[in-house]
């Protein structure tokens, strides 16, 4: 049994039913299975937003259904509810692959999602995303999930090349292998145009590591 962790941009799920979701929240996380539904994907989602209205409108998306109400604050629902949207029916039909925490859609990052499976299972679970979602998707088999793992900020395109180029250089290891002027000269750009694309995007990897763990 291995874990098979997803990530799906918010650009890549554009045209799925979760997009929604991130329009209403900010946050969705799935907390555990649910099984007041036997025959349909059914979970414990916890839901952080505006609620100081009331949650009419998490009782039904285009990507999820409300079952039960647990808890409700101004900013948090805690609630059952079957997923309807087609990546979590696709993990709910495959025979040997379970949905399993941590799964997060955020409405800057996109989706995140783990699975628990076979290895016939998290193959199956790979054709059907590559068949659903368009672009590449990034993702990751492991062995175990470690608790602190949280889905990386999307960088703009500039952005990430530089900071890609950084670590495959070895800038952030101890000793650094490179300085920023290398990471420059392989670019063909100048210093201080590195300086700046590494300190945005190190700022956007910590304040959403940050939100992530809060």
């Amino acid at each position: 049994m291995r874990y098979l962790q997803v990530f799906v941009s918010v650009e890549q799920g554009k045209n799925l039913p979760g997009a929604d979701l991130t329009m209403l929240f900010d946050r969705v996380s799935l907390i555990t299975p649910d099984c007041i539904v036997t025959n349909e994907p059914c979970y414990v989602l916890q839901f952080e937003g505006d609620f100081s209205n009331g949650y009419e409108h998490a009782k039904e998306t285009s990507a999820t259904k409300l079952i039960h109400t647990y808890s409700v604050s101004n900013t948090t629902l805690i609630a059952s509810c079957i997923l309807t949207g087609p990546i979590p029916k696709l993990v709910h039909e495959i025979e040997g692959a379970w949905l399993q925490t941590p799964s997060t859609l955020l409405r800057s990052n996109g989706l995140m999602m783990t699975v628990l499976g076979t290895t016939e299972g998290l193959n199956e679970i790979r054709i059907g995303l590559n068949r659903m979602i368009p672009g590449d998707i990034k993702l990751r088999i492991t062995t175990n999930i470690k608790a602190d793992w949280v889905a990386a900020p999307q960088l703009p395109e500039r952005r990430k090349e530089v900071i890609d180029l950084a670590v495959e250089m070895g800038y952030y290891q101890t000793p650094r292998k490179c300085t920023q002027r290398d990471i420059a000269n392989a670019l063909n750009v100048r210093q201080g145009t590195v300086a700046e694309h590494l300190q945005s995007a190190e700022g956007l990897i910590i304040k959403s590591w940050s939100d992530q763990t809060k």
